[in-house]
């Protein structure tokens, strides 16, 4: 068991280390702030000496030349997260109780030579406080390459930047439900291999990509990629000019696993995704004037819509059978701007398809790739694949800093003729039978800006079991987590 005073004490270092920000300070506009993918940070407009407001600005723009376009970015991550679960998946295969911290530090180094060439690298400490057994290399990797890679850019003329990039690296495309960094654990997910992307900076992107997926160990600077494991594709964003506050995404995902599992068995896995994403946000509908839609210049909104609708088919093989499966993904919010709070009343509605049969020479079971598990459930109960997850949720801003979120699920089988899926993506035996309901889910969400730098979130969920997966021996849980993190 963890003493309390140890996560506190190590969130009271965090807290002291901020820097006190002067009202003179707070006065200038805006900085940009920290982006989850820290490489794509530019901190080029601190040539301007009058811009250098933070304590950290020093290590943000160090010039290697005279004219500073040769210039090195310093920067990094102290987080501490505090996790107490008590029957995680179910309590599958058998009842636990958890109470750990785990402690993250990132650092990283962003060397730009010119407009045309930079290098970036991550480095990652992951360690936990308290007794696991058989720890998970993503927790525990005290000392390793997180990512390591070249970019090579190449100006279009009038038509934005070409980038070819090589080496280890995180990636993350549209809302994370096939690709995501994985940012939960200690250690992120990262690949190996190449990628190239074109940019207009107009919003219009296009990526091409081939690479394998890196395997943490449980050492230092031993992390390697996975050899069983190729994915490879194409991913293309551009705003919708016909609609405003519209945008699209189109993409071709290709996977091959050597060792791949489902509720019909071992076998290879090649796997292709097709899909479409559309998405965007509008404001401008007054509920004293419903006629008047998004009329220009009026400010008096009242209410601000915002969409995300995704669907996917996958084809391929699986051992000997064809593969075909689906998915449909969707995330609906109203947000009503003129009350105190702002609360969003959101709908997220989930369905991946299972296999109908698993006797014949077809699997139907969806698999999401590599996903981000907190889009569908804070403690990653499952994987999504043959489920079904409706979701109500209501979000609300006490403050400019403060977000509470509270959410319930309502999580059931796609398919009765497949299992229940635990992550990664493995079929849970036994429970390919009886009713459709998997579960619920209940959980408050809340995240508070405490600073630029400091970022302190807690959440709490309650799950209870149903159907097939109680029948084999499913437990109700509760997962508590409290996380401060540091960036600079």
């Amino acid at each position: 068991m963890i003493p309390g005073r140890r996560i506190l004490r190590c969130v009271a270092i965090v807290i002291a280390c901020v820097p006190r920000i002067s009202n003179a300070q707070a006065s200038l506009p805006a900085r940009p702030a920290y982006a989850p993918e820290r490489y794509d940070e530019d901190w080029s407009f601190l040539r301007d000496p009058s811009k250098r407001t933070d304590f950290f600005d020093p290590i943000k723009w160090i010039p290697l030349d005279k004219d500073g376009s040769w210039f090195l970015t310093l920067g990094g991550e102290l987080r501490e997260r505090f996790q107490d679960v008590r029957n995680m998946e179910f309590a599958l295969p058998a009842p636990t109780q958890e109470e750990n911290g785990f402690h993250r530090i990132f650092l990283f180094a962003d060397i730009h030579l010119g407009p045309h060439f930079r290098t970036f690298v991550d480095l990652v400490d992951g360690e936990i406080m308290g007794g696991i057994v058989n720890p998970s290399p993503a927790e525990k990797d005290p000392l390793d390459l997180l990512q390591a890679f070249a970019d090579v850019i190449f100006p279009v003329r009038n038509h934005g930047a070409f980038t070819l990039r090589l080496g280890r690296h995180e990636m993350t495309f549209g809302s994370g439900r096939f690709i995501s960094f994985r940012d939960t654990p200690n250690v992120r997910r990262e690949f190996d291999g190449v990628r190239t992307f074109w940019t207009n900076g107009k919003g219009k992107r296009v990526d091409v990509l081939l690479d394998r997926p890196v395997n943490p160990r449980l050492g230092v600077f031993n992390d390697v990629a996975d050899s069983t494991q190729l994915f490879w594709g194409v991913y293309a964003s551009t705003p919708v000019v016909a609609s405003n506050g519209l945008s699209l995404d189109l993409y071709y995902l290709g996977l091959d696993r050597k060792n791949a599992s489902f509720a019909q068995g071992p076998g290879r896995e090649r796997r292709h995704t097709i899909g479409a994403r559309l998405f965007g946000k509008r404001t401008g509908f007054d509920w004293d004037e419903a006629r008047d839609f998004h009329r220009p210049g009026r400010v008096d909104n009242d209410l601000s819509f915002d969409w995300d609708v995704e669907g996917a088919y996958q084809l391929g093989s699986f051992a000997t059978a064809d593969i075909h499966a689906w998915m449909i993904s969707s995330n609906w919010g109203f947000t009503i701007l003129e009350s105190r709070l702002s609360p969003r009343l959101g709908l997220k509605a989930d369905a991946l398809s299972g296999d109908r049969n698993l006797q014949d020479n077809r699997l139907g079971t969806f698999n999401a790739l590599y996903p981000a598990l907190q889009y569908y459930s804070q403690p990653g109960l499952f994987a999504p694949a043959n489920l079904i997850n409706l979701q109500p949720n209501l979000t609300v801003d006490p403050t400019k800093s403060l977000s509470v979120n509270v959410a319930w699920s309502s999580l059931r089988r796609e398919s009765t003729a497949d299992a229940f899926y635990a992550p990664p993506l493995v079929a849970v035996p036994g429970t390919i039978k009886g009713k459709r309901l998997i579960g619920q889910e209940a959980s408050v969400n809340l995240a508070w800006q405490a600073t630029p730098h400091l970022n302190v979130t807690g959440t709490y969920a309650h799950f209870a079991p149903g159907g097939s997966v109680r029948q084999v021996g499913g437990r109700s849980g509760d997962y508590f987590l409290a996380v401060a993190q540091f960036r600079f």
